[in-house]
């Protein structure tokens, strides 16, 4: 019988974020480490040194798998927001994840 699982992570401060338009960045989030074995729930947030307050989307997951899932960000008032910001301010994506196959 599967067994519930709980666990969490975090991205590397300020790596990983792309571009998907002039106004947003995305992160594609490595939840391998979990072990996961059907699609989990995943509760995430923003971290870093600034900046993250004012960013909308951080806690809507995305293309969810038991070994990733994608978050998109921008800016509130929608102005102008690159993966070099989130590399200023060292963004990271903290995680928990919740599976119950």
């Amino acid at each position: 019988m599967p067994t519930a699982r709980i666990a969490s992570g975090s991205t590397a401060p300020g790596q990983g974020w792309q571009a998907y338009t002039a106004s947003g960045i995305l992160i594609d989030v490595d939840t391998t480490s979990a072990r996961f074995t059907g699609n989990p729930v995943y509760v995430t947030s923003v971290g870093g040194a600034g900046g993250q307050w004012n960013l909308v989307g951080p806690s809507a997951v995305y293309n969810i798998t038991p070994t990733r899932f994608r978050v998109y960000v921008q800016w509130r008032d929608g102005s102008p927001l690159t993966p070099a910001t989130a590399q200023q301010y060292g963004w990271f994506i903290q995680w928990i994840g919740y599976d119950n196959p």
